[in-house]
């Protein structure tokens, strides 16, 4: 059977897109995992696919970004999958560098810009980064 793993940097509870996405790829013919984040507060979670999510040391700044990128990339380098679904830019970089290695498809889904979240509206360094 084909893999996909899903990649977002959220606990995954709340997000209905990615639900959506995770059950169209399933009709699709793919077994699907989707790998986020589980913070203190996340709700327990019941999915007809698999999840991964990450108890992280650090949930806010940049250095949140660094160990989730290096604890994704290390996820997706070891674990089997003909695709990769890199969920908005921040999921990219980790799931573009696996690509290469992996020789497998990549999709990305990109539907906002984070240079106007509210996180970066004061933050003119940090969103040229972005």
């Amino acid at each position: 059977m084909k893999r996909a793993i899903v990649c977002v940097t959220n606990d995954l509870v709340t997000d209905q897109r990615v639900h959506k996405t995770c059950n169209a790829l399933i009709k699709s013919g793919f077994e699907v995992t989707v790998v986020g984040r589980k913070l203190p507060e996340s709700l327990p979670l019941h999915r007809e696919y698999q999840t991964k999510r990450f108890r992280l040391l650090f949930n806010k700044s940049a250095l949140f970004y660094a160990e989730y990128s290096l604890r994704l990339f290390l996820y997706l380098l070891f674990h089997p999958a003909s695709l990769l679904f890199a969920n908005d830019l921040d999921t990219l970089a980790a799931a573009w560098m696996a690509k290469k290695i992996k020789n497998c498809a990549l999709i990305y889904d990109s539907h906002e810009f984070f240079t106007h979240t509210p996180e970066l509206i004061h933050r003119k360094k940090i969103q040229k980064i972005w």
